[in-house]
């Protein structure tokens, strides 16, 4: 018979191994997150940050970073702190209604609502990679992902009354603004269109959304009032189409079609001409009543091109509106990586609803965040032939009144 063995060595060191691995498992079930309580307002964050993320005063010559604390939170969030604190008080409780998840960071802390919205405008005023948000927080690139798109879900809830068409006092003082700072009569609104470029998966790249400069892109249409804030857009669709077919493809298009917008008070023009609300638009768009747009032609008659000037200067709001979003919340201007496009049209609007909360808070985005260029500066300009009778009639009313308006001034 043969003797009993011995217990291996390696059976030895097994048992120890799993006594080490339980001693393990009670150690971490100790080890306890730090509490936060969302409710309160963190202001830790930004010391730390700030710290974090200013360059040395020796280096401070060549940096574009403002030495200036409340100019730097502007630069990095696009925003003043007023602004931040109100931004946080529409989403505070969405952020903290949700389960965490798992948003610690590398203290072992949950995230403060003033934290979370910090990264999230930050991922969307720089467009860097939430790898290097998340390095400028302390955190990983999941959470800066989990917590961009929380945030987003939130402010499309909680901010949709920043982003509406006026009611008829409000749309008064905008038609004021707009004879003001052009000469137009009864305008109510400048509309343009923008790409947002992106790459595409190979399966699921197709014409439509390759657009003429073979480019993939979704566009965004936008109707803006004479202070450049957002009454109207639309997006998700295809780069690809002709502007004046994106426009048909509009609730906007379909509202002003049945009466349903620009149908306030006509004016009466200095030659016993009513004329109704209308918007105006550039020659990409066709020529309707309810939207006027610049004569083409190379041989233009004076009055018909010192209008083109004057609807040029009130048109100028909505590329320069459109400027200012794409400049001020870069990830709309940089190629995005492969983007869910159900989900794209949601980060478009929330950055439209924070380009208005800045102007309907008072506060001002620093000038040199704007793009330098035109936000489409790629793109050829589209000449839309079609012409409305009833539209055409408009315009040259509109064109004669300025015409006559102009002659009155110089004999006075």
């Amino acid at each position: 018979m043969a003797p009993p063995k011995k217990p291996s060595k390696i059976k030895k060191d097994a048992k120890k191994f799993q006594k080490g691995k339980k001693k393990k498992k009670n150690k971490n079930k100790n080890a306890k997150t730090v509490p936060v309580d969302n409710r309160a307002v963190d202001s830790e964050w930004w010391d730390v940050f700030w710290k974090k993320n200013t360059p040395d005063p020796d280096c401070l010559a060549v940096s574009n970073v403002p030495n200036d604390e409340e100019e730097c939170f502007k630069h990095f969030f696009r925003v003043s702190k007023r602004t931040f604190e109100y931004i946080c008080s529409l989403v505070r409780e969405d952020l903290i209604s949700r389960p965490p998840s798992g948003l610690i960071n590398i203290e072992g802390r949950l995230l403060s609502v003033e934290k979370q919205v910090a990264i999230a405008l930050r991922r969307l005023a720089s467009g860097e990679s939430q790898v290097s948000v998340g390095a400028s927080f302390g955190v990983g690139q999941s959470t800066v992902s989990q917590v961009t798109w929380r945030f987003i879900e939130a402010m499309e809830e909680r901010a949709r009354h920043h982003l509406k068409w006026p009611n008829s006092s409000q749309m008064e003082r905008i038609k004021s603004g707009f004879e003001a700072s052009s000469g137009l009569p009864n305008c109510c609104g400048a509309i343009d269109a923008t790409h947002i470029v992106m790459t595409l998966p190979a399966v699921q790249t197709s014409d439509d959304w390759c657009d003429q400069e073979n480019n993939y892109s979704m566009f965004v249409q936008g109707v803006v009032d004479f202070e450049m804030r957002f009454l109207d857009i639309v997006t998700g669709w295809p780069g690809g189409m002709p502007i004046s077919r994106l426009l048909k493809f509009s609730g906007f298009y379909k509202l002003c079609e049945s009466g349903g917008r620009l149908n306030g008070n006509v004016t009466m023009l200095s030659d016993g001409e009513e004329t109704r609300e209308y918007i105006v638009g550039g020659p990409s768009y066709p020529l309707l009543p309810w939207l006027i747009t610049p004569f083409e032609g190379e041989e233009l008659s004076v009055s018909m091109s010192e209008f083109n000037s004057i609807l040029e200067t009130a048109r100028s709001a909505s590329v320069k509106a459109f400027s200012q979003l794409k400049g001020g919340w870069r990830i709309l201007n940089k190629v995005m990586w492969r983007p869910d496009k159900r989900k794209l049209p949601s980060i478009i609007l929330v950055c439209c609803l924070l380009h208005n909360i800045i102007i309907d808070c008072g506060d001002s985005l620093h000038p040199d965040v704007a793009l330098s260029s035109y936000h489409d500066s790629d793109y050829k300009g589209q000449i839309c032939k079609q012409v409305d009778p009833a539209g055409r009639n408009i315009r040259d009313n509109l064109a004669k009144h300025l015409l006559g308006r102009k002659e009155m001034s110089v004999c006075t």
